[in-house]
């Protein structure tokens, strides 16, 4: 399945982030962030919350890293981006958008952002129903009792659904 062209956009504003904060790599935290920086669900969403994310980007900013050529995705964003298309199939979408990525981490329990989320009051069902006040959103019942299940998430199900 095809990433949407915001989404894709979302991807290499990570990068910027991560160099922005003297990161060697992108995170779902450096996602998370980069959602802030375009016209996406996500971020209408947050904005909404009043989310700048402030203390996670003071939190990633006092590490006292170098800045290096390569950057590399953390394997923990590899997978959020790949589960994206099971998001992604679940609505019914011929791409992935960026609420399905922020969906996919909200049902990682090993995802950071997801995580970071949840501590914010932020779940997979109340992100849903967010993003359903901006678009019309019908899911396959089936595929999402397991794409909103963290455990058969974590363990890497998805993929063979």
């Amino acid at each position: 399945m095809k990433f949407d062209p915001e989404l894709e956009k979302i991807i290499a504003n990570s990068r910027l982030v991560a160099i922005d904060l003297n990161s060697e790599y992108i995170s779902s935290f450096h996602f998370l962030i980069a959602t802030l920086k375009s016209n996406n669900i996500p971020q209408k969403i947050f904005k909404s919350y009043d989310w700048k994310f402030q203390k996670l980007i003071e939190l990633l900013r006092s590490d006292d890293k170098k800045i290096v050529t390569k950057y590399y995705l953390t394997k923990e964003l590899d997978h959020i981006l790949k589960n994206g298309a099971f998001y992604a199939r679940i609505y019914s979408d011929k791409k992935v958008n960026s609420e399905h990525i922020i969906l996919a981490m909200l049902a990682n329990k090993n995802s950071y952002a997801g995580n970071f989320l949840n501590e914010n009051g932020m779940d997979y069902f109340k992100f849903k129903s967010e993003c359903e006040k901006i678009r019309i959103m019908k899911s396959n019942k089936f595929l999402e009792y397991f794409g909103s299940n963290k455990r058969l998430v974590s363990i890497g199900l998805l993929p063979f659904i």
